[in-house]
C-alpha cells in the first residue's frame, strides 16, 4: 500500500504505545453500550478526572465558575469561559448534528459540550478532547492549546479557527453516534470512522482540500479500502483522510453511519486477538 506522504516518527511511536494502552478499554462484543470504548471515544474510570493528578476538583470549579448556556440552534449545553467559545461550540455542535441528521441519525437527548483548559487521555497526556461515556458529555481543549497540539501534524498548517471547530464536530459525533448505538462495536475504527469523515466533511472546501493534499492521492482514493486498527493508530490523519473519501465516494454514505450503530461492517476489520 502506498504511504500518505506525511510521516512523523515520534507521532508513530507515540501511536504505537497508545495502540496497546487503548487496547484495555475495547469492548467484548457482549459488552453493553454503555460499557465501550475506542479511541478518543472513552471510558473514563469514576477515579479519573481525565486529567493530570488534581485536575477533577480544577474542572469541577472551572465548569462552576465558566459560563453555561443551552445553544439555541440544538439542545446542547456548552460550559465555556467566554461567549466567543461558548458560540463557537454551539455552532460545531449544530453542524455535527446537521450532518447526521442527513443520514437520520438525531440527537436523542441533551448533550454537554465543556471547553477545558486542558484536556487528558486517562491513559496519556494531552489531547484535542475526547467523548466521556459515562457522562456523555464532550470535552474539548481550549483554542490557545492548538498550535502546541498540532505541531508536526498536517493540521499544522490549516488555519486554526477552522480546524478548532472541526474538531469539536468530530467529538459531538462521538456523542450523537453513542446515543443511538445498537450494538457496540468490537474495534476501534468503528468508532472513529463517523467522527473522521464527519470532520473532515464539516471543513471549509478549500480548507478540506489542502489538508487532503497532505497524503498520497492514489492511496487514500483506492477502491479497496479497508480500515483497522492498525491505521488508525499509526497514522490517524492518514485514517481522517481515507474516512472522509470513503464516505463521500459510497453511493450511500450515509447507510455505512446506521450499519456501523448495528455492529459490524464489511469495510472495517476487526482487530485479530
Amino acid at each position: 500500500m502506498s504511504r500518505p506522504k506525511f510521516r512523523n516518527n515520534a507521532s508513530v511511536r507515540a501511536l504505537q504505545t497508545a495502540s496497546v494502552i487503548l487496547a484495555l478499554c475495547l469492548p467484548a462484543a457482549s459488552a453493553s453500550a454503555e460499557d465501550s470504548c475506542g479511541g478518543d471515544y472513552v471510558c473514563i474510570p469514576d477515579d479519573s478526572a481525565a486529567a493530570r493528578p488534581g485536575q477533577s476538583s480544577a474542572a469541577t470549579t472551572l465548569a462552576k465558575l465558566a459560563g453555561q448556556e443551552r445553544c439555541t440552534e440544538a439542545p446542547v449545553d456548552v460550559t465555556a469561559a467566554s461567549a466567543d467559545e461558548r458560540r463557537l461550540a454551539c455552532s460545531a455542535a449544530n453542524d455535527a448534528i446537521q450532518l447526521l441528521g442527513r443520514c437520520g441519525i438525531s440527537l436523542r437527548r441533551p448533550l454537554h459540550v465543556q471547553i477545558m483548559s486542558e484536556v487528558r487521555h486517562p491513559f496519556s497526556g494531552a489531547i484535542f478532547g475526547l467523548f466521556d461515556i459515562k457522562r456523555e458529555r464532550v470535552l474539548v481543549t481550549q483554542e490557545a492549546n492548538i498550535p502546541s497540539l498540532v505541531k508536526d501534524t498536517p493540521y499544522a498548517k490549516l488555519p486554526q479557527r477552522d480546524f478548532y471547530k472541526s474538531l469539536i464536530v468530530h467529538e459531538v459525533v462521538h456523542g450523537v453516534m453513542h446515543q443511538n448505538l445498537k450494538r457496540p462495536a468490537t474495534s476501534h475504527a468503528a468508532y472513529e470512522y463517523p467522527a473522521y469523515a464527519l470532520q473532515i466533511e464539516s471543513l471549509p472546501p478549500h480548507v478540506r482540500e489542502e489538508f487532503l493534499q497532505s497524503f498520497d492521492q492514489t492511496a487514500i482514493k483506492a477502491d479497496s479500502t479497508i480500515f483497522n486498527d492498525s491505521v488508525l493508530f499509526f497514522d490517524p490523519y492518514y485514517f481522517a483522510a481515507r474516512a472522509y473519501h470513503h464516505f463521500k465516494a459510497s453511493p450511500n454514505g450515509c447507510a455505512h453511519l446506521t450499519a456501523l450503530l448495528e455492529g459490524e461492517v464489511a469495510f472495517i476489520t476487526p482487530p485479530q486477538m
